[in-house]
C-alpha cells in the first residue's frame, strides 16, 4: 500500500480518509495528507476507494475518499509474523550517514527565570543567571557521520472468534509493528532564485549549496479491537490505535550566497539537527442495530472516536557560519545580519480530536431511505520557545560550533563572557485553533419509476464549519463560520449484469490545516524560503460532476473509464507572497475560481483465459489525464509583465497533477507458494509554488518501479525480496525561465532492496 493517498492527481486537503467510517488523525499535523503504511494489511478487511460524492460521507471529500475497514469477527484464529531488513543505495550496509548528536530534552528550567538578562551585565545576580542558563545549552548541535546497520522491521497480528454466552460471537483483533530505517543522501543540491526585470536573461541566483542530509527513523505502532454480537443484528465494537513515530534529522548545507558575497570568496555553511517525536492516540467506538427482521429492518449505526496527537521538538539546532578559504588558513565568522545567529527552537504541539455520528436506514419497498448527523470538535494548542547563542563583539568563531557554545560560553577564566543564551520572541509561535463542524444528511437509494435498470442515489448534507485561531504572540487572529449546502445526484443505468454507466453530480468542500491557518514562520536553512501561515483563509467549494462507465467481465476483471469535471470556488494555493518576491516568503492564499476535468482509464484483467501458461498471470492499469487551469488575475497579470511580455492568461492548479500512470503485472501461484509483482509510476510535473512573476516552481515528472518476490519454502513459511525504485529515480523541483531550467532541489532517492521471511497459521 502506498503510504498516502492520491486520487486522479489530487492529494492532501483533497482527500478524505477513514478507518472504519471514521476519518482519520493525521500523525504530521503539519499537513492535510494520512500515511497508510500503519496498517497492517492481515488486519485489513477491505479498503474501498470512492470518487463520486454521496451525503452520508464527510463534505470534506472533493478529489475521492479511502474507507479502510478492520476485521471484526475473523472466520478462524491466525497469527502473522515477519521480519525483514532492507537497505538503500545512498546509505548502504555499514555506510555512512550524517545524523544528529544528542540535544536537550526540554527548555533547561534555569531559562524559566525571569532573572536572566537578555546580555551581559555588571550585575553580579543577573549575570550568575546568565551564565546557568548559557551553561545549561552547552550541548552538541553540529552533525556527525556514523555508520549504520541496514534498516530493520517487524510485524504480528493476530485475531479470533469465540463463541460466548451460548450462540454470541466475540472477535478480537491485535497487532504490534516496528520499523528501524536510515535513509538520506550526500550528494543533494540546493538553489534559490529570484527575476531582476524584464530584460532579465536568466534568473539570479540568491543561494547556491551542496547538501547532505541523514534521517534515522523509528516507528512503533500498535491495533487492537474487540467486537461483540449481542444478537444476531446487534454488534458493538471498540477499537485503539497507538503510534509513535522518532525522526532524527541531520543536514549540511555548504554553498555560496551570491547577494551577499561581493567579493566572491566568501562560503556560507549550515548545520541543522532536529528531533520530532509524533504520537497518535485513537480510540473508536460503535454499534449497529437493527429492528425488525431481514430486508425490511429499520438500521441503526453509531460512531464515536476520540484522538490526541502529540508532536513535539525539543531541541531543533540550527548553526550557520560563513568562511573565507585562504591560501594558508580558512576565516570563519558568524555574521548575525546575513546568516543568522544559531538557535535553537522548542517545539510543541497537542492536537484533540472528537467525534461522533450516526445514521438511520428505513427500507421502503424497492426504496432505502437513510438520515443521519455527525459533530466534530478539533483544537490544536501550539507552543515555541526561540534561543540564540548570541556573542560579545569582537568574540571569534574557530569554525567548531561544540567550542562555539560550549568551550567558549558563559563566564570565562579571564572575568569576561563569551558567548551567551538569549531568549528571543517567537514569531507567530504560540497559538491556538478551533475546528468545530456539525452536519446532517438525507439520501435515498431507489429505482427510477418507468425507467427500466436506472436508480437512483442522492440527497443532500448540511454541514457547517466553524475554524479558528488565536496567536498569543502578536494580536493576528483568524476565523471564519460557513454553513454548505451539499447536494448528490447520482444515477446509475444497468446495462446489463455486468455493466454500469454512471452519471452523477455532487457539491462538496475542502479546509485548510492549522499550520496553514496560522501565521507562523519557519525555514530550514540560511537562504531558504521562509515560510507564513495566513490567518485570513477560507474554505474552498467544488462542484464536482462525473461521467463513467465500467465492465465487470469476469470476478476481480474491470473496465472502465471515466470523464470528470471539477468546478473550484477560492482554492487554496501555496504560493509566493508578491512584494516580497527577492525575500522568498511563501504563504497561502485563496484563488477566484479554478477548473479540473479529465479522463480516467482503468483495467484488470486475468489472462489465464488467453493461453494455459498465464493461468496465475494478471494484469492492471490507471491512466488519468487531467487539464487543470486557473485564471490569472489583471493585477496578476500586470506584475508579471514586468518580467515577461506575453505571460500567459491561465495557468495549472497547484499541486495537481496533470497526468499519472500506473501499471502493475502480477503472478500468483498457489500450489508453489511463487508471487512476483511489479508495479510502475509516473507522474507529470506537479506545480509546488506560485511565483509572483510567473516563473513557477514545480516538482518535475518523475518514474518509479517497484519490483517485488516471493516464495513459499515451507507450510506457513514464505521468503521475499523486493527492490524499490528500480530505475533510482531523484526527486527535482526546479523553476523554467526563458527556455532554461533552474534547479532548486536535487533529492537522490536510490535503491532499496529488501528481504524477508514471514510467518501464516
Amino acid at each position: 500500500m502506498s503510504q498516502h493517498v492520491n486520487i486522479r492527481g489530487l492529494q492532501g486537503r483533497y482527500v478524505n480518509v477513514q478507518l472504519n467510517g471514521t476519518t482519520l488523525p493525521n500523525a504530521d499535523p503539519e499537513g492535510n495528507s494520512v500515511a497508510l503504511d500503519i496498517f497492517p494489511s492481515s488486519l485489513i478487511d477491505n479498503v474501498v476507494t470512492e470518487k463520486t460524492f454521496t451525503p452520508d460521507k464527510p463534505g470534506t471529500f472533493t478529489g475521492g475518499s479511502v474507507d479502510i475497514t478492520t476485521k471484526s469477527f475473523p472466520n478462524d484464529f491466525f497469527l502473522n509474523a515477519s521480519v525483514s531488513t532492507s537497505s538503500n543505495s545512498e546509505v548502504g550496509v555499514g555506510g555512512g550517514i550524517l545524523l544528529p548528536p544528542d540535544g536537550l530534552e526540554e527548555v533547561p528550567p534555569v531559562a524559566n527565570s525571569s532573572s536572566v538578562p537578555p546580555g551581559p551585565t555588571s550585575d553580579p545576580e543577573r549575570r550568575d543567571a546568565l551564565n546557568q542558563v548559557t551553561q545549561a545549552f552547552a550541548t552538541g548541535v553540529s552533525p556527525r557521520s556514523n555508520d549504520v546497520l541496514g534498516n530493520r522491521s517487524a510485524e504480528v497480528s493476530l485475531g479470533d472468534r469465540f463463541s460466548v454466552m451460548g450462540d454470541r460471537s466475540l472477535g478480537v483483533i491485535a497487532s504490534l509493528t516496528y520499523d528501524h530505517s536510515f535513509s538520506g543522501y550526500n550528494g543533494g543540491t540546493t538553489a534559490r532564485f529570484s527575476q531582476t526585470g524584464i530584460n532579465a536573461e536568466q534568473l539570479r541566483p540568491e543561494a547556491s549549496y551542496t547538501t547532505r542530509r541523514g534521517v534515522e527513523e523509528t516507528l512503533f505502532g500498535g491495533l487492537a479491537g474487540i467486537s461483540f454480537q449481542l444478537t444476531p443484528t446487534d454488534e458493538l465494537g471498540v477499537r485503539f490505535l497507538y503510534n509513535r513515530d522518532d525522526e532524527h534529522i541531520a543536514r549540511y548545507e555548504s554553498g555560496i550566497l551570491p547577494r551577499d558575497n561581493i567579493s566572491g570568496d566568501r562560503r556560507f555553511e549550515t548545520r541543522v539537527a532536529r528531533v520530532i517525536e509524533r504520537t497518535v492516540r485513537t480510540t473508536e467506538l460503535d454499534g449497529t442495530h437493527q429492528f425488525g427482521s431481514g430486508a425490511e429492518g429499520v438500521r441503526f449505526e453509531w460512531q464515536t472516536a476520540y484522538s490526541k496527537v502529540r508532536r513535539e521538538e525539543p531541541d531543533n539546532r540550527f548553526f550557520p557560519n560563513e568562511f573565507s578559504p585562504g591560501e594558508r588558513d580558512t576565516s570563519f565568522a558568524i555574521s548575525g545580519p546575513v546568516t543568522g545567529l544559531p538557535t535553537r527552537y522548542f517545539r510543541d504541539l497537542t492536537e484533540q480530536d472528537w467525534s461522533v455520528e450516526a445514521s438511520v436506514e428505513v427500507p421502503v419497498g424497492p426504496t432505502l431511505f437513510e438520515a443521519g448527523g455527525r459533530f466534530r470538535t478539533k483544537t490544536r494548542e501550539f507552543r515555541e520557545r526561540v534561543f540564540k547563542h548570541d556573542a560579545p563583539i569582537g568574540h571569534g568563531f574557530s569554525g567548531r560550533p561544540e567550542a562555539y557554545v560550549d568551550e567558549r560560553s558563559g563566564l570565562l577564566s579571564d572575568g569576561m563572557f563569551g558567548t551567551y543564551v538569549t531568549e528571543v520572541p517567537s514569531q507567530g509561535g504560540n497559538y491556538d485553533g478551533a475546528l468545530d463542524t456539525g452536519a446532517g444528511y438525507l439520501m435515498t437509494e431507489t429505482p427510477v419509476p418507468g425507467v427500466p435498470s436506472l436508480e437512483f442515489i442522492g440527497g443532500v448534507r448540511f454541514e457547517y464549519t466553524d475554524m479558528s485561531l488565536n496567536t498569543l504572540d502578536t494580536d493576528t487572529e483568524g476565523a471564519f463560520s460557513q454553513f454548505d449546502v451539499l447536494p448528490s445526484v447520482n444515477l446509475v443505468w444497468t446495462l446489463r449484469e455486468d455493466m454500469n454507466l454512471r452519471l452523477a453530480y455532487g457539491r462538496t468542500i475542502a479546509l485548510p490545516s492549522f499550520r496553514e491557518f496560522a501565521p507562523f514562520q519557519s525555514f530550514n536553512f540560511i537562504g531558504d524560503f521562509t515560510e507564513r501561515g495566513n490567518p485570513a483563509l477560507k474554505r474552498t467549494r467544488v462542484d464536482n460532476f462525473d461521467l463513467r462507465w465500467e465492465w465487470f467481465p469476469r470476478a476481480g476483471e474491470l473496465l472502465s473509464a471515466s470523464l470528470y469535471y471539477k468546478d473550484f470556488t477560492d482554492p487554496i494555493e501555496r504560493t509566493f507572497v508578491a512584494e516580497s518576491v527577492d525575500q522568498g516568503i511563501i504563504t497561502y492564499r485563496n484563488r477566484e475560481s479554478a477548473r479540473v476535468y479529465g479522463v480516467e482509464l482503468e483495467a484488470r484483467k486475468r489472462l489465464g483465459g488467453l493461453a494455459p501458461w498465464l493461468e496465475h498471470v494478471q494484469v492492471g492499469g490507471n491512466l488519468t489525464l487531467t487539464q487543470s487551469q486557473i485564471d490569472r488575475t489583471e493585477e496578476v497579470l500586470t506584475l508579471i509583465r514586468q518580467f515577461r511580455d506575453d505571460p500567459d492568461e491561465t495557468r495549472q492548479l497547484q499541486g495537481q497533477s496533470p497526468y499519472i500512470a500506473n501499471v502493475n503485472a502480477g503472478y500468483d501461484n498457489p500450489e508453489t507458494g511463487t508471487a512476483v509483482n511489479v508495479f510502475f509510476n509516473r507522474f507529470g510535473d506537479r506545480l509546488q509554488t506560485v511565483s509572483a512573476n510567473g516563473a513557477d516552481i514545480f516538482e518535475r515528472a518523475r518514474s518509479t518501479l517497484d519490483i517485488n518476490f516471493s516464495q513459499r519454502l515451507l507450510p506457513g513459511v514464505s521468503a521475499s525480496i523486493s527492490v524499490k525504485n528500480v530505475l533510482n529515480s531523484d526527486e527535482v523541483v526546479s523553476q523554467t525561465f526563458k527556455g532554461d531550467e533552474f534547479i532548486n532541489d536535487r533529492r537522490p532517492l536510490g535503491r532499496t532492496v529488501s528481504v524477508g521471511v514471514s510467518y501464516s497459521y
